[in-house]
């Protein structure tokens, strides 16, 4: 795994940079860029001034994100989502540094706002993997999220967004996916739940090869927010073919929960759960990790497919969201219906 400088110049940078953000919070501006360029200042040493970043202090380049990112990673390194792990020194450092932003004056806010003026790098590509093998690793794993020319995906539901890959370093991008792999990081929040399953037991070449891949792309950070996705059809369901306990309105909520931010199974096995690289068909009669019954789908629901038998899409428990078993009954209730 890539190793980054820390010791005794992190800790009394991480004092000092800590004083300037709350000097440039008392300072009085209004919140916006002119305030966050003030409140930048703190994050220059480590990001850049230009927001491009520095890998001797692993800390990536967040000129050319979206503002819906920068301002959801502050807030999970705020809540410990993010800076969690006693590997993960970068996180460690960045943790505290978001904790001095203060919320109700408007740092959060000012300082995206300058983060997001800045311009947008284009870094060179340095990783030795095999682009082309990293190719059909990013379609079968990757592209489903990120998009097939890796500029992301804003659909205005933050649950279901996903970031632009195309301003990252290389160095950058291999280090995260080695975080996901090992949990280090996307412990604890839906999007690392999603990021965590294609990554589950990726060997350190693979994650090179997908790197090398994602650095012969199109230098595109921005694109303009996807299109929201046409309603979902009625559900029409047969009473009679459902078993006992389990009624319509279940299944109605449970199409609900699939194909959208609550269950976010959709990220995987496709919308209406057509099957795609990551995760298999739902709608056949073919079961590959169990044979089908309603509590057999409860169940597998409930905890998780850590060991898929075909597909390279690791199933968290409850699909690493915080489901209720009443929302678990429903949504296996909607896959039991999807090949009937």
């Amino acid at each position: 795994m890539t190793r980054f400088q820390t010791g005794q110049f992190c800790r009394s940078f991480r004092v000092s940079a800590t004083l300037l953000v709350l000097t440039a919070a008392c300072r009085g501006s209004e919140p916006g860029v002119v305030r966050g360029e003030m409140i930048f200042d703190a994050c220059s040493p480590c990001h850049g001034d230009d927001g491009a970043g520095k890998q001797s202090l692993g800390a990536p380049a967040i000129a050319g994100a979206s503002d819906w990112y920068l301002s959801a990673q502050l807030a999970k390194f705020r809540a410990g989502q993010r800076g969690y792990h006693h590997t993960d020194a970068e996180g460690l450092r960045m943790r505290p540094m978001s904790r001095a932003l203060i919320e109700d004056k408007g740092d959060v806010s000012s300082v995206v706002d300058y983060v997001v003026s800045l311009p947008i790098p284009d870094p060179p590509a340095t990783a030795e993997g095999d682009a082309e093998a990293g190719e059909e690793e990013y379609t079968a794993l990757c592209s489903n999220c990120h998009g097939g020319d890796g500029r992301g995906v804003d659909t205005g539901v933050l649950e279901l967004n996903a970031p632009s890959l195309l301003h990252l370093n290389d160095w950058y991008i291999t280090s995260s996916l080695q975080k996901y792999r090992d949990g280090a990081r996307g412990v604890g929040d839906a999007a690392g739940a999603t990021m965590r399953a294609p990554v589950s037991g990726m060997s350190d070449e693979r994650i090179e090869n997908v790197t090398a891949y994602v650095m012969t792309m199109q230098r595109l950070p921005r694109k303009i927010a996807a299109p929201p996705a046409p309603p979902l059809p009625p559900l029409d369901v047969d009473p009679a073919i459902l078993p006992e306990g389990v009624t319509v309105a279940m299944a109605q909520e449970g199409q609900e929960i699939f194909n959208g931010a609550v269950g976010i199974c959709f990220t995987c096995h496709l919308r209406e759960g057509g099957g795609g690289p990551l995760a298999p068909d739902l709608t056949d009669d073919v079961w590959l990790n169990i044979d089908g019954e309603y509590e057999s789908i409860v169940n597998i629901v409930m905890t998780g497919v850590p060991q898929p038998v075909e597909h390279p899409g690791q199933m968290q428990p409850r699909a690493g969201r915080p489901l209720t078993d009443e929302q678990v009954r429903a949504v296996s209730a909607y896959v039991f219906t999807l090949s009937r």
